[in-house]
């Protein structure tokens, strides 16, 4: 059992918002990307032979070079789109006016976001949307989506029956969106139209987001008076789970998000149990978080990987930097002080990891304990770090444009031209992609300003950008 004094428990709010989720990537930039309206009007990026540059494709540096011309994906948006895009690049490019965003938006009617705000953010509202947007991500070559159900029980105030149909709604988005995407996906591959190879399609579970009490649970896991509730718990995780491998032809894997430090010892002990059960004989079925900006990670990444060795189980984890900095209420104690300490952290951290798989590819042992990393970062550095050890560690004879050991995540909304350069490269990208009634991302749009505005800046030079755009069609 790892000590106590690694999760020390605080009397802060237990029930956060998805937008803090969501922001665990730690984007320094704001890229807007929109979900457009008609997939017949985007073209598909990758319409050439798969044998034609693929090789110099993954083996290319990733390099977003900054150019006085629109980015790429700019000028993959509809006119209508690349408006949106450009409007809220001017919101979003100062301080004072995130401020204002963050005051108006709760009072600014449904219809308006739905129309303005949910296209850049968010994928749409019932599943015959999501399965859009994962249409047009796939015209640009990104191959599967990580969904993520934006009603959340954020301030206590949902029933029972509202928690299980939301239940229900996170575990028919395997089989009604996902599943269906990469189906597609893997179509469009085999015939040529595509350099990427499917990705499997994630859901992000939100640990305090699926029963009444959770966040009371998981801060009591190991208190003998909640083993009833955590047990409970337990099986509301487990029948997720097991729908994702019966229904996800184990092309699905259910992702456990963060959550708070004084709630992430029974985070961790949930999505270890059930890496425990679902992941074995090389099938990833669930998924773990670690925020690396925590002083710990690293020593628990560590002692995860042993525990999968002894349980002979497979680990999957998702590595992002953090993004509770400025509402932990001990983070001068358990957050690193500085971006360098928490760079660093993420980078051993994933070196760790693919120092394991190295061992398994060389050995052909598709059991060993690490099985899946997510690089779920914006950081162009440290996605770069990560592609050139891939190379360097690989052996002859493995496909790295169809092994998904290693997998990219990034926020639909954010750093579009990096995912298009790793896409280009032929490595697998998913996009982090919130969904659910306009009431519900509205609250979700609202709390992602609030809790985590300083990430959303830097839009001048996109909203120029967009401006020039749009002008070249106008008199095009």
């Amino acid at each position: 059992m790892i000590s106590r004094q690694l999760f020390p428990n605080s009397k802060g709010n237990a029930l956060i918002g998805v937008f803090q989720r969501s922001l665990l990537y730690n984007s320094s930039t704001l890229s807007s990307q929109l979900r457009p309206q008609s997939f017949q009007k985007v073209q598909c990026l990758h319409t050439r032979p798969l044998n034609q540059a693929k090789e110099a494709r993954l083996h290319a540096d990733i390099d977003v070079k900054e150019t006085k011309e629109a980015p790429h994906f700019m000028k993959m948006y509809t006119t209508g789109e690349l408006w949106r895009y450009t409007l809220l690049s001017f919101v979003t490019a100062q301080p004072w006016l995130l401020k204002l965003a963050i005051k108006v938006l709760p009072y600014t009617p449904v219809f308006l976001v739905r129309f303005f705000v949910c296209p850049v953010y968010t994928g749409g509202e019932n599943f015959s949307q999501v399965r859009e947007t994962g249409v047009k991500l796939l015209n640009r070559g990104i191959t599967n989506m990580m969904l993520s159900y934006a009603v959340e029980d954020a301030d206590g105030k949902l029933d029972k029956a509202e928690l299980k149909a939301s239940v229900e709604m996170i575990k028919q988005s395997v089989n009604e969106v996902l599943v269906k995407e990469y189906e597609l996906a893997e179509s469009r591959f085999e015939n040529g139209q595509m350099l990427t190879s499917p990705a499997s399609g994630y859901v992000a579970l939100k640990p305090t987001g699926i029963m009444e009490n959770s966040a009371d649970i998981l801060a009591n896991f190991d208190n003998p008076a909640y083993a009833e509730q955590y047990a409970k718990y337990l099986d509301v995780c487990r029948d997720i789970c097991a729908h994702a491998k019966e229904h996800g032809k184990g092309k699905v894997v259910i992702m456990f998000d963060a959550e708070k430090l004084w709630l992430q010892k029974g985070v961790y002990d949930a999505q270890r149990r059930m890496m425990k059960e679902f992941n074995s004989n090389s099938q990833v079925i669930v998924a773990g978080t670690l925020q690396m900006y925590l002083k710990h990670s690293v020593d628990l990444l560590k002692y995860e990987i042993e525990e999968a060795k002894k349980g002979k189980y497979q680990l999957a984890m998702k590595l992002v930097r953090g993004a509770y900095t400025h509402s932990e209420p001990t983070r001068d104690r358990d957050i690193h002080a500085c971006k360098k300490d928490t760079d660093d952290s993420y980078n051993e951290g994933t070196a760790i990891m693919l120092e394991s798989l190295a061992s398994s590819w060389k050995s052909g042992d598709r059991n060993g304990p690490v099985s899946r990393l997510i690089v779920a970062s914006h950081n162009a550095e440290s996605c770069d770090i990560v592609a050139k050890k891939v190379r360097s560690m690989a052996p002859a004879g493995l496909d790295l444009s169809t092994n998904e050991d290693v997998v990219y995540g990034q926020l639909l909304g954010m750093s579009d031209d990096q995912s298009l350069e790793l896409t280009r490269r032929g490595l697998k990208v998913v996009k982090y992609v919130p969904w659910g009634p306009a009431k519900a991302t509205k609250e979700y749009l609202t709390r992602r300003l609030e809790e985590n505005g300083d990430a959303a800046r830097g839009g001048w030079d996109h909203f120029f950008r967009g401006c020039k755009e749009l002008m070249s069609r106008t008199v095009s």
